[in-house]
């Protein structure tokens, strides 16, 4: 069982530096006085998902990965008795 445990703990650091990795990399939403502006022409047209929108997908994912990692590590620890 510790096996198990030490290999999600490696699995959760991974995944926990992958998040901080991609979080710094996102723009964010409101940059400047610009930002809030409608008529950009970037803002009307729904093409192929665009740079920020493939992080935000990856931020998701990792996000539920690293939930669910953190989860399962307090069950085994709940049941392991550790």
């Amino acid at each position: 069982m510790s096996i198990v445990i030490g290999i999600l703990t490696g699995v959760m650091l991974i995944l926990s530096g992958g998040l901080i990795w991609i979080v710094t990399m996102q723009t964010p939403k409101n940059e400047g006085f610009g930002g809030g502006v409608a008529n950009t022409p970037s803002s009307n047209f729904r093409g192929k998902a665009g740079y920020d929108e493939m992080l935000s997908l990856y931020t998701r994912n990792l996000v539920i990965g690293w939930m669910s990692t953190a989860l399962l590590l307090y069950i085994l620890h709940e049941v392991s008795g550790t």
